[in-house]
């Protein structure tokens, strides 16, 4: 189990708070996010957190091995395989084979982004990756409270 901390920025009507995580607290495999200063996890609001509190959060981490496996190794093999392929086919072709590599890299690469985004879809329909929130760290609400 991954914990992190963040500042509730929405309560949502459906139980669930949207908390601005700063990057020293991502537990991602891989995404955008990795690179983003903050990022924004949904978590549900047990404890009755108001927006403008600091809090911290719990992540179950049973997928993050399966999901980094997916993320890097998956559009690697897929970007290897797909240059050879056009690089065979340039080949046969009788044309510059390294542009038909490096085309069938790219197209390797883009299906790929395909299958990951798949997965991640499925992942979701199959297991419920939201933190909850645990704690309620800064009791300071928004202003006025």
């Amino acid at each position: 189990m991954r914990m992190g901390e963040g500042v509730i920025e929405e309560i949502k009507d459906n139980g669930l708070a949207k908390i601005k995580v700063s990057s020293d607290y991502l537990y991602v495999a891989c995404s955008a996010c990795a690179a983003a200063e903050h990022v924004f996890v949904t978590a549900y609001n047990t404890i009755g957190a108001k927006e403008g509190q600091t809090v911290r959060y719990e992540v179950e981490d049973q997928h993050l091995a399966s999901s980094a496996f997916v993320c890097f190794i998956v559009p690697l093999i897929a970007a290897i395989l797909a240059g050879f392929i056009g690089y065979e086919a340039g080949l046969a072709a009788g044309y510059d084979s390294f542009y038909f590599g490096a085309a069938g890299a790219a197209a390797g690469l883009l299906i790929s982004a395909g299958i990951v985004r798949k997965y991640d879809t499925a992942l979701g329909k199959i297991m419920d990756s939201k933190a909850n929130i645990t704690e309620i760290i800064d009791e300071e609400g928004p202003a006025g409270e």
